[in-house]
Formats: C-alpha cells, sequence, structure tokens
C-alpha cells in the first residue's frame, strides 16, 4: 500500500512556500542516496573515504564526533606516499601528475584585467583585452581558468602605478618554486590557496632572468637548461624519493607533459614581463650594460639578488663583504636639511653582516643608502658593489687573493671575541675609532661570569635592574691609540656610551626592524636558508664556523677599552697584538722604594696571583671575606705611588684598570650603578683595581644631613673593601681624610716619604738611558748634576714626577734644537720649574701640614 502523505501546511507569511521546501528535500535525499551509493562503490575497491574529503571537512567531523585529532604531522615515507597517492589538501595532487597538460591558445592562457577607481570614487576591476579595450567575451567560468591573470593597477587619478600577476598555472608554480626558493621575496602558496602573486616590476624573476629565459627556451642546449633537465629527468612519479628541498615540484614536473607546460607558460610570463611600462627601458639597455659594467640609479636594484655576496669599506676603508638580504626597487625620498626643496631620490639596499655580542656570534642587518645620480655608473665605483664586479671580469687571481685573505681576518676575528676573561688584553699601536669614555647606565644582561655575578650580588644585595636607554649621540672620532687594550664586545655592549642594538661598524647604519619572515614555509626552506644564511645566528664561541663565507663576512674590526686613556674604542682587529711577555718585572725594579717594602709587595702580589688554584691555609668565618689583596699606598705626591700600582700591575700580569671621581658621578641614583659596573668590570678582566687620589671616596663619615650622599657611598666602597677578592690599590696624599673604618680593611699599607737626591738621580739616569749615545753628552750630563750647585738647588726641590717632566720637555727642546739633547735644554727647563715651585712653596707646605697630620 503506498504511503499517504498528509498535505503540507502552507507558511503563514509566503504563500507556496510549504512546497517549495518539500521539492528541496526530496532532491536533497536523492542526491545523499546517490553519494551514499557512491561511498559503498569505493569502499569495496578498499580506499580510504577520509581521503575523498577536504582536510577541514574531515577536521570538523572529528570535533563534531569526538574523534581522536587528525596527525598534523607525519614521517618521511607518509608524506611520501601521501604526495604519491594523491591525498593533498585542496587538491589530487596525483590527478595533476597524471591528467594531460592543455594547451589553450595565448588569448585564453592569460587573462587581462585593469583596476580603476570610477567617477564615483570606488575602485573596480573589470576584465579587458590585452588591447586594453573591455573584452565582450562571457567570464570564465571556474573550471576553466587561464594559466595567468594579469591585472594592471590606476591610482585614483587615473595614472597606471603597477601591474601584478596571478601565476594559476599548477606546471608554472612548481618551476617557480624550484628557481626561487632561495628568494625571501617569493613565498609558495599556503594550504588553500591556488595561485601566487608577484608584483611589478618582478624582482624576483628579473634577478634570475638570464636563467629563466634559458630554460624557457626549449632549443637551448645551454649548461643551465641541461642541468634543470637533468635533474627533472632524474625523477619519476613513482619513485619514492626524500621529500625535501623541491622534491613535490620535481616530481610533478617529471612528468615530460607536465614539464613542457610549465616551460611554455613560463616563456608566456617573461613575455609579459617584458611589456611592463617600469621595465621598458630596462630590457633595451641590458646589453649594453653588460659589457660595460655599469648601471643607472633607476636599476640598482636589478644588479643585487637576495643573497649575492658584496664589497664595501665602512670602517676606516678597510674592505669588507656583506651578503644581500632584501632588495626592492622602491625609491624614496630624503633631506639632508629636512627642507623640502632638498629632497633627493635615495635607493636602500639592507645587507647582512656578521658580529659577536660576548655570547653568540649573529648575523647583522647592515642599510646601505644610495643618492640618486645621472646617467650610469661604473659599477665598481659605487661606494658598495657586487663582489663579482670588484676586478675586472676574468681576473679571479685577485678575487681568490681577496677572499683568502678576508678569510684569514675572518679567523683572527673569531679567535678575538671568543677569548676568555682574563686573557683579553693585547697591546695595540694604530688608529683606532674612539667612542667617548666613561660608563653607560647599565642595561638589563644576565652575566654569566660566575665571579662578577657573585661579587655584584653580595656588595650590592641585588641583581642588577634595567635603567633607561641611550640614544646614539655623534659618529666616533678616529685617533692614534698606543699601549694596553681589552678586547671585550660584552662589556663594550653593556657599557660604553651611545650603544643601542648593535655595536658601531664605523660608519654603518642599522636596520632596527626584524622584519624577517620566520613563518615554516621559510624556516623550513633549505634554499632560502642557505641564501640568508640563518643557520649563522645564535652561533656559539666554542663552535667551528660552518664553511668559508662565515668568516669571509667578519668585520675588521673589534670592540675594546683602552686602558691608558679609558675610553671605548673600535680596534683594528689586523693591529691587535698578542702580550709576549704578560708579566714584567722591569718597572718594579725601577720603582724607587725601599728594599724590604719591595719585597713585601713582590711576595703578596705574586702570592694572590698564584694562590687563585690553591686551597687557602684558613678562612674567614664568612666564607667569601677576606679572599682580596687591598693595598693603601700614601704620602706626598710624586714619590711613585701611581707607578707602584702600575707596576704591580706588570707584576702580576694583569690590567691596570684605574678609577676616577668622574667614572662614579655625584647624582646619587647613579653613583650606585656605576660602582656596580666598574666592579663587575674588575671582576671580568681579573684587573688590579686603581682608586688613585681615594679620599675623595673614602672621606670621613659624617653625621650631617648634608653628607648622608657621601656616606653612603663610603659605605657602599668599605662593603667592596672586604668582599671584592681580587687585587685592589689605594692611593692618596691626604691619609688625615680617610674614614677611621678603612684601616682595618687594609691588608698592606705604606708609607712614602719625599725622594733623596740619590733616588732622583737613579731617576734622572733610568730616563736618560734610553736615549742613544749619539744624540746626548752623557758624561756632561751626569758631572753638571753632580757638581754644578744650581742643579742640585733646583733638583732637591723636585719630585720624581717633576724630574720626568723637566727631561721630556728638555727632550722636546733637543728635537727643535739639532736633535742632541745637551745640558742647556735640561738646565732651561729645570730652573723653569724650580722657579715655579718657589713661588707656591709656602701655600705647598701648608697644604702638606695638613694633609699628613698624624701621618708621623
Amino acid at each position: 500500500m503506498d504511503e499517504v502523505k498528509a498535505a503540507p501546511k502552507e507558511h503563514p507569511l509566503i504563500p507556496g512556500a510549504s512546497r517549495s521546501r518539500e521539492v528541496l528535500e526530496l532532491r536533497y535525499i536523492e542526491l545523499l542516496e546517490q553519494r551514499i551509493a557512491a561511498l559503498e562503490a569505493l569502499l569495496e575497491q578498499k580506499i580510504p573515504v577520509r581521503s575523498l574529503f577536504p582536510s577541514w571537512a574531515v577536521m570538523l567531523t572529528d570535533v563534531c564526533f569526538n574523534q581522536a585529532p587528525i596527525k598534523t604531522t607525519a614521517t618521511t615515507e607518509e608524506n611520501i606516499e601521501k604526495f604519491l597517492n594523491g591525498n593533498g589538501h585542496n587538491k589530487n595532487l596525483q590527478d595533476t601528475i597524471n591528467s594531460p597538460a592543455e594547451t589553450n591558445s595565448t588569448s585564453t592562457r592569460i587573462r587581462f584585467r585593469e583596476s580603476k577607481f570610477n567617477d564615483e570614487g570606488v575602485e573596480t576591476v573589470a576584465d579587458v583585452s590585452d588591447q586594453s579595450q573591455p573584452t565582450l567575451e562571457k567570464p570564465q567560468k571556474k573550471k576553466d581558468l587561464c594559466e595567468l591573470i594579469w591585472l594592471r593597477v590606476y591610482d585614483d587619478k587615473g595614472k597606471y602605478d603597477h601591474s601584478e600577476v596571478e601565476i594559476q598555472s599548477v606546471e608554472l608554480r612548481a618551476l617557480l618554486h624550484i628557481e626561487l626558493a632561495h628568494d625571501p621575496r617569493f613565498h609558495t602558496p599556503s594550504e588553500g590557496r591556488d595561485s601566487i602573486t608577484l608584483n611589478s616590476p618582478f624582482e624576483p624573476l628579473i634577478h634570475k632572468w638570464e636563467r629563466l629565459e634559458d630554460i624557457a627556451d626549449p632549443d637551448n642546449e645551454s649548461a643551465t637548461c641541461k642541468k634543470f633537465q637533468d635533474r627533472i629527468s632524474e625523477i619519476r612519479p613513482s619513485t619514492k624519493v626524500e621529500p625535501s628541498g623541491h622534491t613535490p615540484a620535481l616530481l610533478l614536473l617529471a612528468v615530460e607533459e607536465k614539464a613542457k607546460k610549465a616551460l611554455s607558460d613560463l616563456a608566456l610570463l617573461l613575455q609579459q614581463v617584458r611589456t611592463t611600462p617600469e621595465l621598458k627601458a630596462y630590457f633595451p639597455a641590458l646589453d649594453a650594460q653588460r659589457q660595460s659594467d655599469s648601471i643607472p640609479f633607476d636599476y640598482l636594484w636589478t644588479i643585487f639578488p637576495p643573497g649575492a655576496l658584496v664589497y664595501s669599506t665602512l670602517f676606516m676603508r678597510k674592505g669588507q663583504i656583506f651578503i644581500v638580504k632584501e632588495c626592492e626597487a622602491e625609491i624614496s625620498t630624503e633631506s639632508d636639511s629636512g627642507k623640502d626643496r632638498d629632497t633627493k631620490k635615495v635607493w636602500s639596499l639592507v645587507c647582512w653582516s656578521y658580529d659577536w655580542n660576548g655570547k653568540v656570534f649573529n648575523r647583522v642587518p647592515v642599510v646601505f643608502k644610495f643618492k640618486e645620480f645621472q646617467g650610469a655608473k661604473v659599477i665598481n665605483t659605487l661606494h658598495c658593489h657586487p663582489l663579482e664586479y670588484h676586478y675586472p671580469r676574468g681576473d679571479k687571481s685577485d678575487l681568490e687573493l681577496l677572499r683568502s685573505t678576508l678569510v684569514a681576518r675572518g679567523k683572527r676575528f673569531r679567535e678575538l671575541c671568543i677569548r676568555q676573561s682574563g686573557s683579553q688584553m693585547f697591546n695595540y699601536d694604530a688608529d683606532a675609532v674612539s667612542h667617548g669614555a666613561g660608563f653607560q647606565l647599565l642595561k638589563e644582561k644576565q652575566n654569566e661570569d660566575v665571579e662578577a655575578s657573585f661579587l655584584t650580588a653580595m656588595i650590592f644585595g641585588r641583581r642588577r635592574r634595567q635603567s633607561r636607554a641611550v640614544v646614539p649621540d655623534k659618529e666616533g672620532k678616529k685617533q692614534h691609540i698606543i699601549g694596553r687594550v681589552m678586547v671585550d664586545f660584552e662589556s663594550y655592549l653593556q657599557h660604553a656610551p651611545n650603544i643601542r642594538q648593535y655595536g658601531p661598524m664605523g660608519d654603518a647604519s642599522f636596520s632596527h626592524r626584524d622584519d624577517e619572515c620566520h613563518c615554516a614555509s621559510c624556516t623550513n626552506n633549505p634554499s632560502l636558508k642557505d641564501s640568508q644564511k640563518m643557520d649563522y645566528d645564535n652561533y656559539k664561541g666554542d663552535k667551528e664556523f660552518m664553511d668559508e663565507t662565515q668568516y669571509l663576512i667578519c668585520p675588521p674590526r673589534v670592540l675594546g677599552y683602552h686602558l691608558e686613556t679609558r675610553t671605548w674604542l673600535e680596534l683594528e682587529s689586523d693591529n691587535i697584538k698578542d702580550i709576549i711577555h704578560l708579566k714584567s718585572e722591569e718597572a718594579f725594579n725601577q720603582l724607587e722604594l725601599v728594599k724590604p717594602q719591595k719585597d713585601l709587595i713582590r711576595d703578596l702580589v705574586q702570592s694572590h696571583t698564584s694562590g687563585t688554584r690553591k686551597k687557602p691555609l684558613m678562612q674567614d668565618i664568612m666564607n667569601e671575606k677576606g679572599k682580596g689583596l687591598v693595598i693603601l699606598l700614601h704620602g706626598p705626591p710624586g714619590v711613585g705611588k701611581t707607578l707602584t700600582a702600575e707596576s704591580v700591575a706588570q707584576l702580576a700580569g694583569k690590567p691596570l684598570f684605574a678609577v676616577s671621581p668622574s667614572d662614579i658621578g655625584l647624582n646619587p641614583a647613579e653613583v650606585e650603578q656605576n660602582l656596580e659596573a666598574l666592579f663587575e668590570l674588575a671582576a671580568r678582566w681579573r684587573a688590579v683595581l686603581l682608586f688613585d687620589e681615594a679620599d675623595v671616596f673614602l672621606e670621613s663619615r659624617s653625621s650631617h644631613s648634608s653628607d648622608l650622599t657621601r656616606n653612603a657611598l663610603v659605605s657602599v666602597l668599605l662593603r667592596v673593601l672586604e668582599y671584592y677578592n681580587g687585587i685592589l690599590i689605594l692611593t692618596t696624599n691626604r691619609i688625615q681624610q680617610f674614614d677611621i673604618a678603612v684601616q682595618s680593611r687594609v691588608n698592606l699599607g705604606i708609607k712614602y716619604k719625599d725622594l733623596s737626591m740619590i733616588q732622583k738621580k737613579r731617576i734622572f739616569n733610568n730616563f736618560i738611558e734610553q736615549i742613544d749615545d749619539d744624540k746626548l753628552d752623557m758624561d756632561g750630563l751626569q758631572k753638571w748634576l753632580d757638581d754644578d750647585t744650581d742643579a742640585i738647588e733646583w733638583f732637591d726641590a723636585l719630585n720624581g714626577r717633576q724630574v720626568r717632566n723637566v727631561l721630556f720637555s728638555a727632550a722636546s727642546l733637543a728635537l727643535m734644537d739639532g736633535g742632541m739633547l745637551k745640558v742647556k735644554h735640561i738646565s732651561k727647563m729645570a730652573k723653569s720649574t724650580w722657579q715655579f715651585q718657589d713661588s707656591i712653596k709656602a701655600i705647598v707646605q701648608e697644604a702638606r701640614r695638613k694633609a699628613e697630620v698624624g701621618r708621623e
């Protein structure tokens, strides 16, 4: 019996709606039954049903029915099977591989469109013919998509702006995926997208133009084309190979018909690119450019493909190699004066250099700016140019010599960077770039030096805190530096003035915009990683460099500190010299000090430096107290206190790190942080720390409220004296000003008296013995100093520093008078100094009387 259905009720507001709904329901049931029958047939063939649906539908079904989530990662073998069996996203790739290639005519393979603003100011897009006339053809159906969609974009004034091409050809996309994989500007379609879009002037294509033209020519038998064809022929759709690099694209192009279509589509793309307004003048002049090795301003971008090596001189005219990071054709405008009338066109190029931050090596983005010029310039005259143009074409011997020289310099750079604390002191005698003295407020930094970190926490009772950022000031100043320097990148970046994210590199400007793509497609792209040298980042110092290029791009400078002038410097790495004899007793032996005191100082210093590797015989109740050596030197000026500190540093083979009141400052908010920085540096460098004129720091504390800041400073320094475990030397000529608590924290105190005439004569002889015999009258000088009553009177009133000053000034007079040092030169300077000293004798004696109270 037939089933009797009740008459459907009509919709109360829409007559006839119930009938339409019934028809739709019946149609839906019919289609559903057909689909179920089809699926049952497929199940009999043991084809997984899940593979017939797109990934989003499968995932949605899993969520709705509480099924286990689909694995988003797969093994290598699973990925191969997925590709070969056609279980990809959005398209059945196996069908794409096996389906015959379409051979449409040019008119149907490329679709032209225009984007313009209508009279109402609304942007509209319409199909046009290749003659820019509105097409009369009906819009193509989606299933008949063309290979290229070419869009010409106009601005709101109707002026042409740029062109865009949307590449829909699967075969051409596969080919470009292979050829442009190294380019950071080229992204393959993400899941759910079926096309690639490129914008004029199509930089990725232009940078590979010759190669792409070779490949696109079916009759071309060049080495480039043959290499590409051989690579394709090695792969077959059924071959199970590792899916790394470009393997999926290669598998697609391994089908001969697919490869032919890809090359045909590529030829069509290149043909259309040639007609782009931005490039119409470029292609006709291309041959002339290749022959003359010259380039006009507007097409500078064409000679800097990403990953190329370029040459420039940023630091003291020293050659340096960089890697092109990104290269866009866009030209900006800048004005040096800030006025519109001075605006000039500027093109910018961003390249990678390499540097050390004290912990790891990293790539550093450097910006080169090219100001507009007329006509064409020879490429190797540009301040930054591709390395291949640096020497005349074909002159490979000079290029190889340059590369080997820069690689050797890079190895020295790496060696200097990774020196351990305590072995960072070197000799230097060359030009350097100074970036100022003093210490920038501390930035947030994790100190890995255990000794320095513990000292900071123990003395100041806390970890360092972050402070304000310091904006770069002016460019560095070139000056000649002689003496001992500390090479220490981490301390430079932490404490030098006017530092931001990167350390200075000559005239370099840095890009502070991190726009490098870190998506999975880019980070898993081996060609892109190799082109941009991504694996060079976060490179630890204990690892050998990966290849020659890593050495090649190292800068010609290191960052450091000049101990004598207390300035932060960029130092030329080739002129950093190792100290052959780190420990020396020469200066200590010439020190005018009684022998028992000299022996005591020598024994204590040598015991302290060698005792760091031995277990002490005893220790303080508080474990970290009493490990340092604090020496107090007091006495009148010019008797050798500072010289003693300098000779002690040489005796110990350590740098002498002198601290002055200007380094600490007077602002209460900064004093403690600056002290923190100074003691951290001293600990990092294993230095002998010198507080010259220490009475400024350790003046007796007062109960008066106006002296609270000074009292706090003294209290901090007194804690330092107890916990500092290095050698610390205090000098003063005002011992009566010292806080009473200082004496109990001093390991050795030595009082200096005025030098005797015998000691002054020894100082006199030590200096004149440095002069060649043919440039002085030694016998005459000695006789004058021993017998002349004026000479005896003059030198008796001078201290050791003044004796030195007299001799140095006399030597300068001798150079202007034939180069022979004579009695008359020394006599003139000694008399002048004595007269000045005699004029202020009463003032000096009164000052000394007050300073020396209680010293006897």
